[in-house]
């Protein structure tokens, strides 16, 4: 067996760390995009959230004991405990989202001006609920415009977060799973 390919991988290996390091190594700044994503609502739980897509409107809030969550909007109505919750845990883990307006003088050009829908968040140690218009699909229907309300900037979200509504809407209506 001969020692040849040992060498000749110790030189290349030799020549080629120093070039990692100090030529070819990545770019630890922030990128752009990243400089321009801000942490969403900084929610430690939620005591109640009322969704409202046109003339329809719904509730759920955390039950007196605090581990699960119950619709008191519309009455007699049914959602499957798993997707509030999905959608409560969603909001409560959303760390970081795109602004892609620093203003709100052009809501129009993201849907704002009539929002498709609303949802009201209610948590605890907070004075007063939070609100979230949501707008327009971006232009690759991969995400929604929204704004929260008090804050001049739209953001980009999740299209996960109208997903979830629309489920909950379709629930109350009747149109998916069996009423329990």
């Amino acid at each position: 067996m001969s020692a040849r390919p040992a060498i000749v991988f110790t030189i290349l290996l030799a020549i080629l760390l120093p070039i990692y390091f100090f030529v070819d190594r990545p770019d630890l700044a922030p990128s752009p995009v990243q400089e321009q994503q801000e942490s969403l609502l900084k929610l430690t739980g939620i005591d109640a959230i009322t969704l409202r897509r046109g003339k329809e409107s719904l509730r759920y809030q955390k039950t007196s004991d605090g581990k699960l969550f119950q619709l008191t909007e519309p009455p007699n109505a049914f959602i499957p405990q798993d997707l509030m919750q999905a959608l409560a845990s969603l909001l409560i883990g959303a760390k970081q989202v795109e602004v892609v307006a620093n203003d709100v003088n052009h809501l129009a050009d993201f849907g704002l001006d009539h929002p498709q829908s609303e949802m009201t968040i209610e948590a605890p140690g907070r004075q007063s609920p939070i609100k979230i218009y949501f707008g327009a699909d971006n232009p690759t229907h991969t995400a929604v415009y929204g704004q929260i309300e008090g804050v001049p900037k739209v953001f980009l979200l999740g299209n996960n977060l109208e997903y979830y509504q629309s489920l909950m809407f379709q629930w109350v209506e009747g149109k998916q799973g069996k009423k329990a």
